[in-house]
């Protein structure tokens, strides 16, 4: 068997066939157009014409030889797995040789909202255990493929982490996110192969086989930058295979990658709008190509504008200048700049800006004053290690994290000041873009049911933005990668989420691909100009370009510039489509963070039982002395940590006086009712207004 792929554009078609003789391979090339096959030898020798044609050249295990539109040979290693665990004795031999630290904090490893996260001395013990776990979830699920991606993302250098990724490509089962804290902590060896052997009796009840052994199991690893997180991926690796599976190993990839390889080998879970592309070349190829389809809907397939305006670039936006943040992001990042310069030179796709990468690994240490966190957080710009970014405009940058899953934006005015375009400001962009383009070919807005999940973090102007002029629904969920994404799925046909922090990414339900699908039959042979058919054709390449497992640094970038070419805006004239309302983070030492709680969403405290109440009282106090009466209200809530004894505090105002006032009241609260850890926190003193 070979695999046949046909790709033009976004569209994709695959064909796997059997063949016997050329006779017979030449009879199936007749009854297809514009097949692709495995190389241009046996391309060229059965039909001459199609060599010319838009291929991409595959091999039978999913890694790219030969392509039109990569760059070099991207292949993972394959470590082939027995099938079967190895003796115990063995499995407690590696389990031994990697103990629990006794210096954990708290004494446990936790499953944060993005997973385990520890100085890289500590983990060990629990990667071991892990790459068993991960082994042990595929098997559960019959077979499929699952992730691992070691990072510990916009951390420190020293820090390390895992992140575990189920077959869809999301984030772990929360039933399965328990197992896996439990076998972290399970104990010593023997401890922890009683647990294990829980796990394999629960699975071959699931899934019963007439031999009596387990499911086939796939895992796929992936590793940031860290100098540390080559030896702990390869014991993930090691301990995999250990239980029999098989593990393929992408090397270093970002963390959207990871989840995409996870969620793109699983090919019957995938939309079939989305071309499948299992490993790293193809994930490059689906996202510029889509991203290039998406300029041309405003270039040479559009002409001008509604308004009659040309569409073009603007000078300050023809460079776009990325922030590394030392990271795994940089490296990549380069791909899709050689990419550009091929779709450039074919002459088709207008638009493209041409990108600068700073801040590589190496030029300076991870995360440190750079990338999005640091970004987002001191609203400063990020500094810039790189000696090539001397001449380089900043009126057009965007700032990645360490393992390349957040984004923000941000430029410096004629004056030199710097201007921010955080996960909000991102939100309210994509959001009414595709509500737009929706409203083009579904002028009531009811065929699909489109809405952004924002947390209690979100700032209130882009609440009031979205709510009162982009006119659209507005959920507030937990604080968490995990919490908005389930939101975003289970509420929306379209959901959009965007934490503050840059982490986000826009989920495409099945009544969207229905309504895809009939529009599309509704509108075929309409002129390519009608507005509707232009629609069209740029909603229906947005799940190709868009992570649907994960927000994705590089996937949001390119989607932010094609919306902002098609706008025809700068950053300028996106920061001013509101204003934020100033804001102050804090957090406050306590002695047990869990006498804390909150509802579901965050924004009020449920215990203990004085503190809302106190809250609620500075709140109002603020609000008459603002004397508001329209626009967003000063507003604060507070919650605990989830790594450590500490309760962190957020307040936001129509001055920044204001927002500092009332966050050093809800400290001196929270440390009043909440045994509060050490001397009470000293008001913020603020000379910004």
């Amino acid at each position: 068997h070979i695999i046949i792929r046909y790709h033009k554009f976004q569209t994709s078609l695959v064909h796997r066939i059997s063949y016997n003789t050329p006779a017979a391979f030449q009879k199936i090339v007749g009854t297809v157009p514009f097949i692709n096959f495995i190389s241009p030898s046996l391309l060229y020798y059965f039909n001459p014409n199609l060599l010319h044609s838009h291929y991409s050249i595959i091999e039978y295990n999913n890694t790219i030889s030969e392509s039109s539109t990569t760059m070099s040979k991207i292949t993972p290693k394959i470590h082939p797995g027995s099938g079967q665990p190895l003796p115990p004795s063995q499995l407690t031999s590696l389990l031994s040789a990697h103990p629990i630290p006794p210096s954990l904090p708290q004494g446990k490893y936790s499953y944060g909202t993005a997973g385990f996260r520890l100085p890289a001395p500590l983990l060990p013990a629990c990667f071991v255990r892990m790459g068993i776990f991960s082994a042990l979830r595929s098997a559960s699920l019959g077979g499929e493929h699952v992730g691992v991606m070691i990072t510990a993302s916009h951390n420190p250098e020293g820090d390390n982490g895992m992140k575990l990724a189920d077959s869809n490509g999301g984030m772990l089962d929360a039933q399965w996110e328990e197992h896996a804290v439990s076998l972290a902590n399970a104990g010593d060896a023997k401890q922890t192969l009683v647990y294990v052997d829980t796990l394999v009796q629960y699975i071959k009840g699931q899934h019963p086989r007439e031999d009596g052994t387990l499911p086939r199991m796939v895992v796929h690893v992936g590793r940031d930058t860290r100098s540390h997180s080559l030896p702990l991926a390869t014991l993930v690796v090691r301990a995999a295979q250990a239980m029999g599976a098989t593990v393929i190993d992408h090397g270093e990839v970002s963390t959207p990658m990871l989840h995409h390889f996870v969620m793109h080998a699983n090919g019957h879970l995938l939309p079939s709008i989305i071309p499948q592309r299992c490993n790293e070349s193809g994930y490059y190829e689906i996202m510029a190509l889509s991203y290039a389809s998406l300029l041309r809907t405003g270039g040479l397939d559009a002409g001008t504008a509604a308004d009659g305006r040309q569409y073009s670039r603007r000078d300050t936006m023809k460079t776009l200048l990325i922030d590394g943040a030392c990271g795994i992001g940089a490296l990549k990042i380069d791909k899709f700049r050689r990419l550009f310069g091929r779709l450039g030179a074919e002459g088709c796709t207008p638009g493209l800006p041409n990108l600068h990468t700073v801040n590589f690994p190496g030029d300076g240490p991870l995360n440190e004053n750079c990338g999005a966190e640091f970004v987002q957080k001191q609203q400063l710009p990020p500094k810039v290690y790189s000696s090539t970014a001397t001449k380089v405009s900043k009126q057009y940058v965007t700032s990645f994290d360490g393992d390349a899953d957040r984004v923000v934006f941000h430029y410096e005015d004629a004056d030199g000041r710097f201007h921010l375009l955080d996960g909000d400001k991102i939100a309210v962009l994509v959001s009414s873009f595709i509500q737009e383009e929706l409203r083009c070919i579904d002028p009531e807005g009811q065929a699909v049911n489109c809405g952004v999940v924002q947390t209690a973090y979100a700032n209130g102007s882009s609440t009031l933005y979205l709510k009162n002029v982009v006119k659209t629904n507005v959920v507030i969920a937990k604080t968490g990668v995990k919490f908005v994404h389930a939101a975003a799925h289970h509420n929306f046909d379209v959901g959009v989420y965007f934490e503050a922090n840059g982490h986000g990414t826009v989920l495409f339900g099945p009544k969207f691909y229905d309504f895809i699908a009939k529009a599309d039959a509704h509108l075929r042979g309409t002129p390519r100009y009608d507005r509707a058919n232009i629609a069209l054709r740029r909603l229906r390449v947005l799940p190709s370009l868009v992570n649907q497992s994960v927000g994705d640094a590089m996937s949001d970038m390119l989607l932010v510039d094609a919306i902002l070419y098609l706008k025809g805006w700068d950053l300028s004239v996106w920061a001013n489509l509101y204003s934020d309302m100033p804001s102050k983070q804090a957090k406050v030492k306590v002695a047990d963070r869990t006498m804390i709680s909150t509802n579901d969403n965050e924004t009020e405290a449920t215990a203990p039982a004085a503190l809302q109440t106190a809250l609620q009282a500075a709140m109002d106090a603020m609000a008459a002395l603002e004397n508001i009466k329209d626009g967003p209200k000063p507003r604060c809530f507070v919650r605990p940590s989830g790594t450590e004894d500490a309760v962190r505090v957020y307040a936001e105002a129509n001055s920044q006086n204001g927002a500092d006032s009332l966050a050093s009241e809800a400290m001196m609260l929270v440390h009043k009712l909440c045994r509060g850890v050490g001397a009470p926190p000293q008001p913020f003193i603020s000379n910004r207004l």
